[in-house]
């Protein structure tokens, strides 16, 4: 692990986490073992600028992450955008926690899925310019889709010390086994009154005994 920087990387996974399910918790702790990151901070959105606005509120999503990683060392909740009313804008985000930590690397989780239209994204360009992006397998994405071959030309790297040593400005691709999981089918199956057998292979215990204490999308 990169010793030569005082300052630690650590990492940011934003997302609307509706509901927040095994697959994300197993992108955070891959992006945890691998990238030799102090901690992965799991930020979820309030209004997507990108993307429907979720039918469950920030406070309810919020207390969601919060229950599935309590007892995951290296998880915390960043509850940054929580109180915004505004579209969620990573770079607005991300500048604002560079204020917080003006050195060392800061990196931003996505999924390759998001990463195949991410110059579509708001201020795409000063996005690298405060972090590096470290983007995890999804099912049925590659790096051949979109904007993918074009952003890791430019800006992929292979080598972990460069996520260390430099602040920002650098794209990795990881290799975590992805997980057919999507919160859309989980949240039809919510809707659906499936049994708890059926979906505790998909979400954590505690956050499917929230949701049904809550009667959170029960209208599906």
């Amino acid at each position: 692990m990169p010793t030569s920087r005082p300052d630690r990387a650590f990492a940011v996974f934003g997302g609307t986490f509706d509901p927040i399910h095994k697959a994300h918790l197993a992108c955070a702790q891959y992006v945890l073992a691998h990238c030799a990151v102090s901690e992965v901070q799991l930020m979820p959105c309030h209004l997507p600028a990108h993307r429907a606005s979720p039918g469950v509120s920030a406070e309810h999503r919020a207390a969601m992450v919060q229950l599935a990683i309590e007892h995951v060392p290296g998880l915390s909740l960043q509850p940054l955008e929580l109180n915004k009313h505004s579209p969620s804008y990573t770079v607005d985000s991300l500048r604002l926690l560079r204020e917080q930590h003006p050195r060392g690397g800061l990196l931003f989780v996505m999924g390759m899925d998001s990463l195949a239209y991410f110059k579509q994204w708001h201020q795409w360009q000063s996005i690298l310019q405060l972090a590096h992006l470290v983007v995890c397998q999804r099912p049925g994405s590659t790096a051949a889709d979109g904007d993918c071959p074009e952003l890791l030309e430019q800006y992929g790297t292979r080598a972990l010390q460069d996520l260390h040593l430099l602040d920002s400005g650098k794209i990795m691709l990881l290799d975590n086994p992805p997980l057919e999981l999507s919160a859309t089918e989980i949240r039809a199956l919510l809707g659906k009154n499936q049994q708890s057998a059926e979906l505790s292979q998909l979400i954590p215990a505690e956050v499917l005994q929230y949701i049904k204490t809550e009667r959170l999308y029960s209208n599906v």
